[in-house]
């Protein structure tokens, strides 16, 4: 149950792992994966120290908050696929699929 990160340039990614702790994943109405968004994203040139800003532990599929609605992995707001990917270009949730 991980996160994979391509958004690199993201405060929180470490290696491709997430270490945010706990992420919001926004998209009620999306019905595509680029409706879909990682609001925990926050680019390393806004942070003047990351650890200050993450967490101790990887960012698991179940610390996933989603609001997207029409996915099929979302559990009343809980996220249960049993890996999760965040997209480089746009920190979409690639893992999103639509139900």
């Amino acid at each position: 149950m991980t996160l994979n990160c391509s958004a690199d340039n993201c405060i929180y990614n470490n290696y491709g792992i997430c270490y945010a702790g706990h992420i919001k994943i926004n998209g009620e109405n999306a019905s595509t994966t680029t409706g879909t968004t990682c609001s925990t994203f926050s680019p390393k040139e806004d942070s003047n120290n990351l650890s200050n800003n993450a967490s101790n532990s990887f960012t698991s599929s179940s610390d996933i908050e989603c609001r997207a609605k029409k996915c099929n992995y979302n559990s009343n707001g809980t996220c249960v696929a049993s890996s999760v990917q965040i997209n480089f270009n746009n920190a979409s949730c690639d893992t999103f699929v639509c139900f």
